[in-house]
């Protein structure tokens, strides 16, 4: 009996339908079997690595120096800083010295006309000729000409006059014409108010000399970090008019009282400004150092990851692939964050290198995505 072409055909359609359905079914079994793939973990072909340069450190515990810095503003050291006040009144008859001019002790900064300081030149003339004239004896007379004496000499050296000065006048009693004022310390001139001809009072303002050889660093330590500063204590200084020079200073004062505005202490440090790069009025970085007491487990700054406000790091499981591992992290200490989660003493991680690392995971997951 011959079967109908048209049978043949719809017969070999469903056949062909049939196993068309159970290869599909046997394809979603077979995926809902497979593994999901495991985005923790990067691996990465052999010449993508030769283009890393990536280096691993050992986890460990360590102890790290306390490192924190505040601004700060560089100023005179008081200890070498003078002011020259007039101790007579009279006419500025010449100036030597100005503002910014480099000093020596003992160089002349100005002359003045005082009719006070011959007046009490004549005195002491007086009082040393009547010393000479009395027999020197316990009397009552030697020893009231003796007191006299001392006195007159006490006045001029109190209005300026130096002890060479009143010695070459008791030689000579020849009075000096004029005051001739001198610098007490080698240093610089950084202020002067005296015009040839202006007449001055007694207690003007006349010269601000300072030594900036060694000067002052006023640092404002918030109250956070006042704990980990103390007399003695090495601080790095830099200002921007040097980014490659780093200064050091000793902090000499810690003062105990907070500043209620900016809740920060004023730390003073000493530096050293022997080559002169330092000026007063500079703005500065202070950098504190300190050894903490105990040790703490820390890594480098630069394995932390950070990925959708998680961080992370990266531990070798072989030559080419590395685990994704989320950590807590502690207080930032320099270069080095501490690790109070995720990883133990003596695990590997990727220090250099850990940046590529992310990047690569992040373009595997969007690959994937």
């Amino acid at each position: 009996m011959k079967i109908p072409y048209q049978k043949i055909i719809i017969f070999l359609s469903l056949i062909l339908i049939l196993a068309w359905s159970l290869s599909c079914k046997k394809s979603e079994t077979q995926m809902e079997e497979e593994p999901p793939a495991n985005t923790d973990v990067l691996t990465l072909k052999k010449e993508s690595l030769e283009l890393i340069n990536l280096k691993t450190e050992e986890v460990s515990f360590k102890s790290i120096p306390l490192q924190f810095s505040c601004s700060g503003i560089v100023g005179f050291n008081e200890k070498r800083l003078v002011h020259i006040t007039s101790r007579v009144s009279g006419w500025v008859e010449k100036v030597y010295k100005f503002g910014g001019d480099k000093v020596k002790a003992s160089d002349s900064l100005v002359s003045i006309y005082s009719p006070e300081f011959l007046s009490a030149q004549g005195e002491f003339i007086q009082a040393e000729e009547r010393l000479k004239s009395i027999p020197k004896t316990d009397s009552i007379e030697y020893r009231t000409a003796s007191a006299l004496y001392q006195s007159a000499k006490a006045k001029l050296l109190l209005l300026g006059a130096t002890e060479t000065e009143t010695n070459l006048l008791e030689d000579t009693h020849q009075p000096a014409p004029r005051l001739i004022i001198k610098s007490p310390l080698n240093g610089t001139v950084v202020e002067s108010n005296v015009i040839t001809g202006n007449t001055i009072e007694k207690g003007a303002n006349l010269f601000r000399l300072s030594d900036l050889s060694s000067l002052w660093i006023t640092a404002n330590v918030y109250e956070k970090d006042i704990s980990k500063v103390q007399r003695g204590q090495r601080v790095q200084i830099k200002v921007s008019s040097f980014p490659n020079k780093t200064f050091s200073g000793t902090v000499e004062a810690i003062n105990d009282i907070l500043d209620e505005t900016t809740r920060t202490f004023k730390v003073r440090i000493a530096v050293d400004n022997s080559s002169g790069e330092l000026k007063p009025e500079m703005f500065c970085e202070c950098i504190f150092k300190a050894q903490i007491g105990t040790k703490i487990l820390a890594i480098p700054l630069a394995a932390v990851q950070s990925i959708e406000g998680e961080k992370i790091v990266f531990v070798p499981k072989s030559q080419d692939s590395f685990e994704k591992r989320t950590v807590k992290t502690g207080q930032e200490i320099g270069e080095y964050v501490e690790i109070l989660e995720g990883l133990k003493p003596g695990e590997e991680i990727v220090t250099d290198g850990s940046f590529v690392l992310k990047s690569e995971l992040l373009k595997a997951e969007f690959g994937e995505e």
